[in-house]
């Protein structure tokens, strides 16, 4: 399943979950790269929903969060581990692309720590 951020507020409150893996999925109603990887942004969530909670959001130039985490290209994927962003996907894929890309941060041991340290208190 995959999860519509409206706005700012509902992008903090899915990033503050701390979910072990979250992907974000940034596109564009007018940009054609962006109609081409939402369908299989969305067949990677049915196949691989198990492993990680998949969002997306409507790219907004005066968003807080497009600024924040400095979306400057469309489509962008944003993979956060436990709340932090660990790595960006610019440009469309195809489904067998993004589950290279994801492949690395999918393998990490979740019950116990992350590379960079233990798992937060949730």
């Amino acid at each position: 399943m995959i999860e519509t951020i409206a706005d700012a507020t509902g992008f903090s409150r899915v990033v503050q979950r701390r979910a072990p893996l979250l992907a974000v999925l940034f596109h564009g109603g007018r940009d054609p790269n962006s109609h081409k990887i939402k369908p299989v942004f969305e067949q990677f969530a049915r196949t691989e929903g198990r492993a990680i909670s998949c969002a997306t959001m409507e790219y907004d130039d005066w968003s807080r969060v497009v600024e924040e985490h400095r979306i400057t290209a469309l489509p962008t994927i944003l993979i956060f581990v436990y709340g932090e962003v660990r790595d960006r996907i610019v440009g469309a894929r195809t489904h067998r692309e993004l589950v290279g890309d994801f492949a690395e941060h999918m393998s990490l041991p979740f019950s116990s720590s992350v590379s960079t340290g233990s798992r937060p208190d949730v």
